[in-house]
This record gives C-alpha cells, structure tokens and sequence, in this order.
C-alpha cells in the first residue's frame, strides 16, 4: 500500500509539472458548472491516496469538460491507467477513449484482459471508436471467451467495421451465444458488413456466404458508433411533437488521423 501511494504521490507531481509547462490553466467558468472546484482542485482530486471515489468523478468531469482532451489531461488520464481500483481504471479508459489518438489503441488491447469487467467493457466500447484492423484478431477472443456478456456485446459491436473473413465467421458463431444482446449485436455487424440480413440464424449465413465466397463484403454498410445522448428530461418528454437532437452517430478514427468511412 506504501508502495502504491509513493507511485500516485510521485504521478501527481508529475502531472501538475506537465500541467505547469503546457501553459495549461483549462477555462474555470466551464468546470465550475458542474462542480464549486476549480479545474486544477479537480485534477489534484483525482490523485487523492484515500478516496478511490473522488479519483473516479475527477477524471470523469475533466474528460467531460470543453478542455478535458487537452494535452495535460490527456497525459493525466494515461499515468492513472495503473489505479488499484478498477472504477477509476475504468474512467480513464472512457475518457483516453473519448479524446486519444490511435497510439492508444494498445491500451485499450490491453486492458481488454482486465480482472475486472467493468474496465473490460470499457476497453471494448473504447475499440468501436478506432479504426485499427490489427486489433480484430483481439475482439474475436474476447467475442469467444470473456464470461461478462456486455464485455462480447462491446465487442461484437466493434467488429462490425472489420470486413475480414474471420470477423464475420466469428459473428455467425456468436450468433449461438446464450445472451440475447450479444446475438442481436452480432447480427447487427453481419448487417452492416455485408448489407444482407439473414435473422439470427448462423445456417442461412453459412449458406450464403458458401454462394458468394468472394463477395461477401461487396455491399457492406458505413460503420458508426454513436455518442452518449442524455435520456430525455419529463418536459421533453411532454412535448412529444419536438424532435430529440443530440450527437450523430460517429465514424471511428483511422491512422491517418481522419474519421473511417466504410461501406
């Protein structure tokens, strides 16, 4: 334990000296809408040795800031990916995934073999938003073997951007798997990899995919992901004849920087 608090203690001078040099102060005014603290009482919380919660609900509201994909906080969520506890592994991962770089995408890889699956789950919702076909090999064992059925379903719903032929024999085969929601994302990802629609049923397919070995993906959808869209408040809900609007559903960003656009 005093070994942990060392590392934490040494990361968060770390942190605040990168914070420092960048020149960085974030914009108080946007924080403070959510939070009495200031942005630089946040960032030192989320280095606190003693509450595991407060650390978590840092990294959370930084990420959720205007600034929280800044240069410093980026680094910050990255040296806390260690934290003993998985809660905050876990925001870290949501945050990296809403404001990293495809030089991440091995720390979502990694953290894919996670004890604990709720940080699972977020390395698989991280992986739908990145574009990196070296990383399906990964999502097909995850799809196969992890005992958590959200932690397939995120997966399964990553896989869909992979045009690859053992990408969709794995679809098929989780087609059986004994969760419904992992069946119903599968399906959707064979849709979107291959245009057609053939229910749940892995024999159809099969069947098919024997007729048109060559042309499986030959009229294959755009793959998006889409972004948290807060549930609907009770007055929104009575003017029922308001459209609800909110973030669009996204393309996942490729190596060269650029969202991907298949299909």
């Amino acid at each position: 334990m005093r070994i942990a608090a060392i590392r934490t203690h040494t990361k968060y001078i770390l942190f605040m000296c990168l914070l420092v040099g960048s020149g960085c102060s974030g914009q108080p005014g946007v924080l403070e809408m959510i939070t009495p603290s200031s942005p630089s009482q946040v960032a030192r919380d989320a280095f606190n040795l003693n509450d595991p919660d407060l650390r978590r609900r840092s990294v959370a509201l930084l990420a959720a800031s205007s600034f929280g994909g800044e240069a410093p906080y980026l680094r910050m969520y990255r040296l806390l990916l260690d934290d003993p506890d998985p809660t905050v592994r876990a925001a870290c991962i949501k945050a990296i995934g809403m404001h990293g770089t495809m030089q991440d995408v091995k720390v979502f890889t990694t953290h894919l073999d996670d004890e604990d699956r709720f940080v699972r789950w977020e390395a698989a919702k991280a992986l739908q938003k990145f574009h990196d076909p070296s990383v399906a090999g990964e999502l097909i064992r995850v799809l196969g073997n992890d005992d958590d059925s959200d932690v397939r379903m995120a997966a399964a719903y990553a896989l869909g951007q992979y045009p690859q032929q053992s990408v969709f024999q794995a679809l098929v085969g989780a087609l059986d798997d004994r969760s419904y929601s992992v069946v119903q994302t599968s399906g959707q990802s064979l849709q979107t990899l291959t245009g057609y629609d053939f229910g749940y049923d892995g024999s159809l397919w099969m069947m098919w995919s024997k007729k048109h070995s060559d042309k499986i993906f030959e009229h294959s959808q755009p793959y998006t992901w889409q972004p948290y869209v807060k549930p609907r408040g009770l007055i929104n809900k009575m003017m029922f004849w308001s459209k609800p609007t909110g973030p669009q559903p996204r393309a996942p960003k490729a190596e060269d920087g650029q969202e991907q656009v298949t299909g």
